[in-house]
């Protein structure tokens, strides 16, 4: 079959591969969208061996099911599905505490993550546990971004936000983009980005959201945010220099939630956050229950892909969309990836 993988030059390259074999226990699913994560864009030309050349990424993935495994129950070919990311060891701490999405071992289960094959691929074999339904009334462009957006539900629940708290979100990217969308879904409509990118400060607002410049930000703080400062704010850029800003933006009593992931130590001002009693709080991957909820937004209109979801293109495109992506200046907020969308 055909796949898009890490290639020795570390770029996306298109491959044949065999075909993954469907055994006793296991559900085999074509692909039919497969969206591109930031941790993708790292794991590219990341050092850390574990994004092998000829690793097969993506993990956001919606597809139909092709074949059902000998002792599987609830599913049949035709099925409609998005899947979860990965499955817990069920041994670990966190899975014997009941918090098995943070399983210590999730990233030896975890589809493409190196070990298991990913989304980038026509098909692709997973345990049933990870399916969930996805309506007839959903496009697969709409379905497709089920799992990013179970992440930022997750983000929202750990915010303790709620309908008429000012919000401030820090980066408008795919992330930041759908913890907006989750909010509202939420009736928490408040809502402020600050982003460099003036084209996805323009998308924001076309979803109708205030957007402002970070050099705005920075040269007047707070003020440039309005009246209000912030309740609630969530990090979603990576940034070294972002939770050190949100920590000066944030209100007193107010609740910080970091969803991006840095390459170095950040630093912040204790004294504010100890003179504000500021929380602080991480957010990591979702829980099988919010994906269900996910669905149920968007089935119910109350979350709109389209206004997230700027391209949809074959495997054949998919290294070109990485570099549009990485693009500090680019217009792309939400790639999916169609493995069996023929490349003309």
């Amino acid at each position: 079959m055909k796949v898009a993988r890490i290639s020795p030059e570390r770029a996306i390259e298109v491959a044949q591969i065999p075909e993954p074999v469907t055994v006793p226990g296991t559900v085999k699913v074509r692909v039919e969208r497969c969206g591109i994560c930031g941790t993708d864009l790292v794991a590219r030309t990341s050092p850390n061996p574990r994004w092998a050349v000829g690793s097969v990424l993506g993990h956001e993935i919606v597809g139909t099911v092709a074949e059902v495994g000998e002792g599987v129950a609830g599913w049949a070919a035709g099925d409609r599905v998005a899947l979860y990311h990965g499955s817990p060891c069920g041994r670990c701490e966190m899975c014997t505490s009941g918090r098995d999405y943070l399983c210590l071992d999730h990233l030896d289960s975890a589809l493409g993550h190196g070990v298991a094959q990913g989304g980038y691929a026509e098909h692709i074999v997973v345990s049933p546990a990870l399916l969930h339904h996805i309506p007839d009334a959903l496009s697969f462009d709409q379905a497709g971004i089920t799992e990013p957006l179970a992440i930022a539900f997750h983000g929202v629940n750990k915010s303790s936000a709620k309908p008429g708290d000012a919000v401030c979100i820090l980066g408008a990217g795919p992330i930041g983009a759908m913890t907006a969308a989750a909010l509202k879904a939420r009736d928490i409509t408040d809502v402020i980005f600050i982003d460099p990118n003036p084209a996805r400060r323009a998308l924001m607002a076309k979803s109708g959201y205030r957007a402002v410049d970070l050099a705005a930000v920075q040269a007047d703080g707070a003020a440039a945010l309005g009246e209000r400062r912030p309740t609630a704010i969530f990090e979603c850029t990576g940034h070294v220099e972002a939770a050190g800003l949100a920590v000066e933006l944030i209100a007193y009593n107010g609740r910080i939630v970091l969803q991006g992931v840095p390459k170095a130590p950040v630093q912040i001002s204790q004294y504010s956050v100890v003179q504000k009693e500021v929380e602080i709080v991480g957010s990591a991957s979702c829980t099988q229950e919010e994906m269900e909820e996910a669905i149920g937004h968007l089935a119910a209109g109350r979350v709109r892909a389209e206004d997230i979801v700027t391209a949809v293109v074959p495997l054949e495109r998919a290294d070109a969309m990485f570099d549009a992506l990485l693009d500090p200046a680019g217009d792309q907020l939400k790639v999916l990836i169609a493995p069996n969308m023929p490349a003309n």
